[in-house]
């Protein structure tokens, strides 16, 4: 609490002060010309850059194989066996689909 006390009693100290200021121009002439007088890009944001667009150009080195099958061999055909349900787990997939249901309908 007190850290935010001294801090908005020093912004606004830091305020009225630059409001105040005779060379305001100026200063901020100078500032602006710091801004721009900095390189667009750093060597920091260069590395991180190139970092990116070499981790990008791995990953697609790594998937696009993948992603494409080069094989031009016919697939095989697969068959798909299904186990006969027992009578005690026909009637409990039955007794499941009935379970959900307002209005009995049903026989049994």
């Amino acid at each position: 609490m007190k850290n935010d006390d001294f801090a908005k009693q020093l912004t606004s100290k830091l305020d009225h002060l630059a409001v105040h200021h005779r060379n305001k121009a100026v200063v901020m002439d100078h500032v602006l010309e710091e801004i721009h007088a900095k390189p667009f890009m750093s060597r920091f944001s260069s590395w991180k850059m190139t970092g990116f667009a070499l981790a990008a150009a791995i990953t697609g080195f790594v998937i696009l194989p993948n992603a494409v099958d080069f094989n031009d061999k016919q697939d095989q055909q697969q068959m798909v066996v299904n186990p006969k349900l027992s009578p005690q787990m026909m009637e409990d997939l039955e007794m499941l689909s009935v379970f959900g249901e307002d209005k009995v309908a049903h026989g049994s």
